[in-house]
């Protein structure tokens, strides 16, 4: 038996609150968080979908700690401020 191509309403309105519930919260906690974390997040974001426009470094001293360090490998739009 093959499953139906369509998704049933029910199955995407349950979709729809679940997401829109996640973005709630998600936008909830985003707001507490000092603006340098929500730039940091967002420059790690842009990392994530587009790699190549970003440079990426790692360094890991002796002791265990770690800094990563993004470098926009193209230059932003001046209308774009974070």
């Amino acid at each position: 038996m093959s499953l139906p191509d369509e998704i049933p309403p029910v199955v995407s309105f349950v979709q729809k609150e679940l997401t829109d519930g996640a973005t709630r919260t998600l936008e909830a906690c985003l707001a507490h968080l000092p603006p340098i974390v929500r730039l940091r997040l967002l420059a790690f974001v842009h990392l994530i979908e587009d790699p190549a426009a970003m440079k990426a470094a790692l360094e890991v001293t002796p002791s265990g700690s770690m800094r990563l360090t993004l470098d926009a490998a193209i230059t932003p739009c001046p209308d774009h401020h974070h």
